[in-house]
């Protein structure tokens, strides 16, 4: 099995991040800042937490995060654990965020993808279902002005998934970052400032 320990990891390991993932959102906060004091952020796909940790570091505020996987608690976070895409996921949300006094989220972050299969197309599929489940708990949950990033395996639904989405929000952008794998076939992609669905 080959070593998938590279730089991420180590840097991770020593800033005390629970996931080399961490370096992808703050790079991805370095090209877009999109995340800003006091914002309410839902996150999927949360587990183990290294999103969740900058979100909570520079919004200062208690972050969503889903998964379906377990996740160690964490500060200034409300875990819930469930699929996206069910049904009873966005009741648990509204009962959370009625009980925080929330009516929207600012964002909508995703980092969620299933097991991978090694099959390119079905691992593209996949993620491409995956990231309509979100932009539906976006057309349900998200402010005005808001904002959705997701990550997707990129594919031949990709272009079709962005077409649908970006007339609905004043800019859009499909982008690559350093700390995905090299042969990684995932992009993340952005939608900023919802001018409504």
């Amino acid at each position: 099995m080959p070593d998938r320990r590279d730089k991420f990891y180590y840097l991770a390991k020593k800033e005390r991040y629970r996931s080399r993932a961490a370096f992808k959102l703050l790079e991805l906060q370095t090209k877009f800042g999109i995340l800003k004091e006091g914002q309410n952020i839902l996150e999927i796909g949360s587990s183990p937490g290294g999103w969740s940790q900058i979100i909570t570091s520079i919004t200062g505020s208690t972050v969503f995060s889903v998964d379906i996987d377990k996740m160690v608690p964490l500060e200034n976070t409300v875990f819930i654990r469930g699929r996206v895409g069910d049904k009873a996921l966005k009741v648990r949300i509204k009962d959370e965020m009625d009980r925080l006094g929330i009516e929207a989220f600012d964002g909508i972050l995703s980092d969620a993808m299933s097991k991978t299969s090694g099959n390119q197309d079905i691992d593209h599929s996949s993620s491409y279902l995956i990231c309509q489940e979100v932009m539906a708990l976006a057309e349900a949950l998200l402010k005005p002005d808001g904002f959705v990033l997701l990550k997707q395996f990129q594919g031949d639904l990709t272009v079709k998934f962005v077409n649908q989405w970006k007339n609905s929000f004043g800019f859009s952008k499909i982008t690559k970052v350093a700390a995905s794998r090299e042969a990684s076939k995932e992009i993340y992609i952005i939608f900023q400032y919802l001018k409504g669905f």
